[in-house]
């Protein structure tokens, strides 16, 4: 329960309490907390109070909200990783050499009509199709980044029949007889989508990277156009041209 003679805010005291209950264990990494009602009967203070305490746990990263579901304690932070893009660079190496352990999962495919951006960046006709794959990149079991990638369907038949053969998406595309390298990126900050934020376990307000990616085949052919969205607190992107 709060001091009420301290002098200390009382949601300061809750944020600390919340806190060191954390760091004894009594409330494990991915635990939901109690409800802010059952934490206003518990400490006899205003839901309000117990809302400001949570709010500002959850937007230093020490919790976070899923909707509809409730307040979840945060994994424990890695160290930031610096991630270099370059022409020919890729997750699985950049991640080794920074002694992590990388791992992949592709969690969505479609074949759609291009989207109009996607039409643009690869100079595609109004009808042409392209995959869209998800892919959600891990480092150490920590959710890294999350990658849209966007292939034009005519220079890959049958790649969905594929994908499940390969742990990662640049072998697949490599057995096409394609070597792809980045020819621009485009990088801004960002708040992530609610989708982006559930995929990547991170509170909704937390900042994020954005990096938007063209790249061509060896025979100069635009080839992909991807938006990858990585986690702020983890990422620190260099760029080698």
């Amino acid at each position: 329960m709060v001091d009420r003679e301290n002098g200390i805010p009382y949601y300061r005291q809750l944020m600390s309490s919340i806190q060191q209950q954390i760091e004894a264990g009594f409330y494990k990494e991915g635990q939901q907390i109690p409800t802010e009602m059952e934490m206003s009967r518990a400490n006899q203070v205003n839901r309000h109070t117990i809302r400001q305490a949570i709010d500002e746990l959850c937007r230093i990263g020490v919790l976070y909200r899923l909707k509809g579901k409730g307040t979840f304690v945060a994994k424990a932070p890695l160290d930031s990783i610096e991630y270099q893009l370059s022409t020919k660079n890729r997750f699985t190496e950049n991640i080794m050499q920074a002694g992590k352990v990388p791992s992949n999962k592709v969690f969505r495919a479609v074949e759609m009509i291009a989207p109009t951006v996607v039409k643009e960046a690869l100079a595609l006709g109004a009808d042409e199709s392209v995959y869209c794959i998800h892919v959600l990149r891990f480092v150490n079991g920590k959710p890294f980044l999350l990658s849209q990638v966007f292939l034009p369907a005519k220079y890959f038949p049958g790649l969905f029949d594929r994908i499940s053969d390969f742990q990662t998406l640049s072998l697949l595309i490599e057995q096409y007889g394609i070597n792809p390298r980045r020819v621009k990126s485009t990088l801004r900050a960002s708040f992530p989508s609610q989708e982006e934020a559930l995929a990547l376990e991170i509170p909704s307000n937390m900042p994020v990277i954005k990096v938007e990616n063209v790249l061509k085949s060896q025979d100069d052919i635009l080839i992909e156009y991807n938006l990858s969205c990585y986690r702020g607190d983890l990422a620190k992107l260099s760029i080698a041209w």
